[in-house]
């Protein structure tokens, strides 16, 4: 297993600190808020969100953090690079390795929405069971898609985790290693929430999608 840089080290120890404080002290209050949605507005419903909903949320409040530090390091290296002519290693790099984590995260949290993009000319025209059908299909379309991503990438996720692959840099983070099998558990937990959205919504009546309601 490759040796990392000292600095390297530090960061990620920063970083995993400052993520399990945000999740102990932080993340319970922003939950609630982030299930106050178009979806589940009544205080009844927030209150039966399931563990996985629960699950998916912490995550989310995990990636407004992510934002924050972002800005927070350009920030940095925009005051270094222009005004004390000393750029970083480190920023752009971090940037990307946070920047990645967002993006394979915030899938989870807007299929917890159900906030991804929906042609629904057909499906609002159809009764409710006949959408339930609808529903059904599509939830095994992405259980079936996100199995063979997970299953077919798993070995060479590990591979990389377990030879704790570096980014091969001259900050040489260990990009790779984390990566990679983040690609596998948002994929996992993809089906997961697919399949907990299909359960949580195959009692409710037909609702009819109102454009004004994304304005």
């Amino acid at each position: 297993m490759p040796e990392l840089e000292t600095s390297t080290i530090i960061w990620i120890s920063c970083l995993s600190v400052g993520a399990i404080a945000w999740m102990i002290f932080i993340s319970p209050r922003l939950v609630p808020m982030l299930a106050m949605t178009i979806h589940q507005t009544a205080d009844d419903e927030i209150r039966k969100i399931s563990i996985v909903d629960r699950i998916t949320l912490y995550m989310a409040s995990m990636l407004m953090f992510i934002v924050s530090l972002i800005m927070a390091f350009m920030f940095y290296e925009v005051v270094m690079r222009y005004f004390f002519k000393a750029p970083t290693l480190w920023v752009e790099e971090i940037s990307r390795w946070l920047g990645g984590v967002i993006f394979l995260l915030s899938g989870l949290y807007a299929m917890q929405q159900r906030s991804h993009i929906r042609v629904v000319l057909v499906y609002d025209m159809v009764s409710r069971p006949v959408q339930r059908i609808f529903d059904l299909i599509s939830a095994a379309c992405i259980v079936i898609f996100c199995y063979a991503a997970a299953t077919g990438y798993y070995k060479n996720a590990m591979m990389k985790l377990t030879t704790w692959e570096l980014y091969g840099s001259a900050w040489n983070p260990p990009i790779p290693a984390t990566m990679k099998p983040l690609i596998v558990i948002a994929c996992t937990w993809m089906a997961v929430q697919t399949i907990n959205n299909l359960i949580a919504d195959w009692s409710k009546p037909k609702e009819v999608y109102v454009p004004i309601d994304d304005v």
